[in-house]
C-alpha cells in the first residue's frame, strides 16, 4: 500500500509541476487518477476518496479591477455593478461514457473590498449590522434573458442604465434569482478579504432570510441546485441608500465539479 501511495504522489507531483497546472486538476487528471487507482480499489471506494479530497476540476475567473459602486450616483439610490461573470456551466454528459456525469459540487467567491468608511450610526461601526454595502450572486441564463444583453465586458455598471426592478426582469430565471454573498463591515476605510463557499447542502448554522433586500440570505445551496448547463454566475457589487458605497479591489469565482 505504501508503494501505491508513493507512486500516486509522484504522479500528482509531476502534474503539479507542469507549466499548465493552475492548482486544480483537469478532467483528464481526474480520469487518469481514477484509472490508476482501479488497479488497487473498487470504483465505489475510489469515488469516495476523490470526493473526500475534493479532487475536482475547477472553473475560475478573477479580476483586480478597482470600482466604486456608489448608491448616491444612481437615480434609485441603489448601485449595481457586475464585477465578474463566470464561464458557462459545462454539459452534464461526458463524451464517451454513459455511466458518469458532471455534477456541480461547490462555488467559492472571494472579494476584497470596504464600504464608504463612515456611518451615521456609530454603534454599528466595525460590525456587519446595518450594512448596505454588499455582494450578491445572480444566475445569468442566456436562453431567457434579452438577446441584446452583452455582459462579456466586466466590470459593468448595470445601475447606470437600469433600476433595481429592471435588473430583476433582465434575469427572470431561475425564480427566485439573487442570493446575498457577503456584506462589508460598517464604516471601514481598510479593505478586507472575504471568502464564501456554497455547496448543494443547506448550511444549518446560517442565518436565513428569504425576503432580504440584499438577496436571499443563508440560502446559497439554492444557487448550486439551480445551475443548469450553459448558465453563468454573476458576482454583483452593490450598495443602497444615500451615503453608502462599495469599493472593490479584487474578486474571484471558482466553480468546482466532479466527473
Amino acid at each position: 500500500m505504501g508503494s501505491t501511495l508513493s507512486t500516486l504522489s509522484t504522479a500528482l507531483t509531476k502534474d503539479a509541476e507542469s507549466a499548465s497546472y493552475n492548482g486544480h486538476p483537469t478532467e483528464k487528471d481526474v480520469v487518469d487518477v481514477r484509472e490508476f487507482m482501479l488497479n488497487f480499489l473498487p470504483i465505489e471506494i475510489i469515488d469516495l476518496i476523490l470526493d473526500f479530497a475534493e479532487y475536482w476540476p475547477c472553473l475560475r475567473v478573477d479580476s483586480n479591477s478597482e470600482i466604486e459602486a456608489v448608491a448616491s450616483s444612481t437615480i434609485t439610490l441603489e448601485a449595481t455593478w457586475l464585477y465578474l461573470i463566470s464561464p458557462p456551466i459545462p454539459p452534464r454528459e461526458i463524451s464517451g461514457t454513459d455511466s458518469r456525469h458532471r455534477r456541480i459540487r461547490k462555488v467559492t467567491f472571494e472579494m476584497e473590498s470596504h464600504d464608504q468608511g463612515w456611518t451615521s450610526f456609530p454603534e454599528n461601526r466595525g460590525t456587519y449590522k446595518g450594512s448596505w454595502s454588499w455582494f450578491e450572486a445572480i444566475i445569468f441564463r442566456a436562453s431567457v434573458s434579452p438577446c441584446w444583453l452583452d455582459l462579456n465586458s466586466d466590470p459593468f455598471n448595470l445601475g447606470a442604465t437600469f433600476n433595481a426592478q429592471d435588473i430583476k426582469e433582465l434575469f427572470p430565471e431561475p425564480n427566485p434569482n439573487g442570493w446575498l454573498i457577503q456584506s462589508n463591515i460598517v464604516a471601514s476605510n481598510e479593505s478586507l478579504s472575504h471568502s464564501v463557499t456554497w455547496t448543494e447542502f443547506e448550511d444549518e448554522e446560517a442565518h436565513v432570510d428569504s425576503t432580504s433586500l440584499k438577496g436571499r440570505e443563508g440560502l446559497g445551496h439554492e444557487l448550486i441546485r439551480s445551475l443548469e448547463p450553459g448558465d453563468k454566475i454573476m458576482l454583483m457589487a452593490k450598495s443602497k441608500f444615500p451615503g453608502w458605497a462599495n469599493h472593490v479591489y479584487e474578486g474571484s469565482i471558482e466553480i468546482y465539479y466532479s466527473v
